[in-house]
């Protein structure tokens, strides 16, 4: 090996200390802008990437030092082949497919070894005289052992089914159709938990002239297939915002959201939701307004509390080992300029948007509802026609503490910083890296935690694409 090309290699294989972690950067890929790229995960000592270029479907092998080990082109059918998903275990990784056989569209499951070879397919379900391909989605259980493929019919008929991806086969399968829903008018969430519950969550009533009959309805297909649904009356409240998560350890459907007194389009605080699937009626539900300091804090002067907080969005819950939650909230906003009466060149007008992305308020709340403890971690990004996928954080959870790990600015010579904060809510900012002379720029909002200390994050730039781990 020359010696140019030794020292290429180092700079593409680079490891370095920064205070406590350790930072590793691969080698590059090259993506196309039509490619499908995905970060399947850490399997059996490696590091997986799902590509899809054109028809082909391919797996890129990193070895524990992010070098590039091998790469191959899996088996899927070749017939108008659709993938709708790729989900990862500890042992090895699954597609979920659609595709077209003698006029019949089935749904695949192939399963494939840490070295993509393939291990078995399955047939999900097989669907007969269907001239359009549905709209399928793919939701998976917190520990991805379950999914559940769901299509909405005509805005109002729902049809599911739940497999199980280590037995391999169908648990159940429902359709149903809720009274007076209008999907894309009243959707809200659809969730699946470990035990293969469904929860579809639907939005109504949520008008300044209608707000004694807000309610969130809650559709619930049970692990045995039975369908059930019931109503959370929102307590004479306008809902700003929500997000909903299934508590495996305590079985329990929870939200956090936030709730406006007048206006929709301003928080004048938040509220929480304690559900158990087996006794809805009991469920519990609080409200808390906004304190002066926590809105002086976001809006960095002093605040008129009743006009309250705009351009805030719930990112999502954490789980308490206690049955409490630790509700995340972002600020931020886009905003569309141009497109309108010029003219660029010799073409028609580009809008150009910004986008913005600052502080965040992280709130623990107690199983009772009663807050614990509230802290505004302050951040401010801003990008440009980059659809915010340099901006936002990544939430690493560790057994001590929590890591809220960001891009202080969206520009390729770049420092990354991060909010640690224990469970009594002390919090402390560190540097974690910069980017000088790295030549990446970090997508934080597509990262993974692959180890209890250990996240992966892809970097595009210029066609090419990295990962970066960051081990604490």
């Amino acid at each position: 090996m020359s010696m140019k090309n030794f020292i290429t290699l180092f700079f593409l294989l680079c490891t370095w200390q920064c205070l406590a972690q350790e930072i590793t950067v691969s080698e590059s890929m090259s993506v196309r802008s039509d490619d499908t790229v995905e970060f399947i995960g850490k399997i059996k000592n490696q590091y997986l990437v799902f590509q899809k270029k054109g028809t082909d479907y391919e797996i890129k092998s990193f070895d524990l030092n992010l070098k590039s080990s091998w790469e191959k082109e899996i088996e899927l059918e070749k017939r108008r082949t659709n993938v709708l998903g790729v989900i990862p275990s500890k042992e090895d990784f699954s597609v979920i497919y659609t595709c077209r056989k003698k006029r019949k569209l089935h749904i695949f499951a192939s399963r494939f070894s840490p070295a993509a070879n393939l291990i078995d397919t399955v047939t999900i379900k097989k669907f007969d005289n269907l001239m359009l391909t549905p709209n399928f989605q793919v939701i998976r259980s917190e520990d991805r052992k379950t999914i559940v493929i769901y299509q909405i019919k005509e805005q109002k008929k729902v049809e599911a089914l739940a497999f199980d991806l280590e037995t391999r086969k169908v648990i159940w399968e429902r359709k149903f159709e809720p009274k007076d829903m209008a999907y894309y008018e009243q959707y809200e969430q659809v969730l699946v938990s470990n035990h293969a519950d469904l929860f579809i969550v639907l939005k109504k009533n949520n008008r300044k002239h209608k707000k004694k009959k807000h309610l969130f309805e809650i559709h619930h297909v049970t692990p045995t297939g039975d369908y059930i649904f019931f109503d959370i009356p929102m307590q004479n409240h306008l809902t700003y915002d929500v997000h909903f998560s299934y508590d495996n350890k305590n079985d329990r459907l929870m939200a956090g959201g936030l709730f406006s007194n007048k206006n929709k389009g301003r928080a004048n605080g938040y509220y929480f939701m304690s559900i158990s699937p087996e006794d809805h009626e009991n469920h519990l539900l609080s409200f808390i307004d906004f304190d002066e300091k926590i809105v002086d804090n976001l809006i960095g002067k002093k605040a008129n509390l009743e006009k309250g907080v705009a351009d805030l969005d719930v990112q999502e819950i954490v789980h308490r080992h206690d049955g409490g939650a630790l509700l995340i909230i972002e600020r931020n906003r886009h905003l569309e300029r141009g497109g309108i009466g010029g003219r660029v060149g010799y073409g028609a007008a580009r809008s150009i948007v910004d986008y913005y992305y600052d502080d965040l308020l992280a709130i623990s709340i107690h199983p009772d509802g009663k807050m614990h403890w509230k802290n505004v971690l302050h951040k401010k990004q801003y990008s440009q026609d980059d659809n915010a996928v340099h901006s936002s954080y990544f939430l690493l959870k560790t057994p001590s503490n929590l890591r809220f790990i960001f891009n202080d600015e969206v520009k390729p010579e770049n420092t990354v910083s991060e909010y640690v904060i224990q469970g009594d809510g002390e919090f402390e900012r560190n540097s974690v890296m910069n980017t000088d002379d790295q030549r990446i720029q970090l997508r934080f909002v597509e990262a993974l935690q692959v180890g209890s200390k250990e996240l992966v994050i892809p970097s595009v730039t210029r066609s090419k694409m990295k990962l970066v781990r960051v081990k604490f």
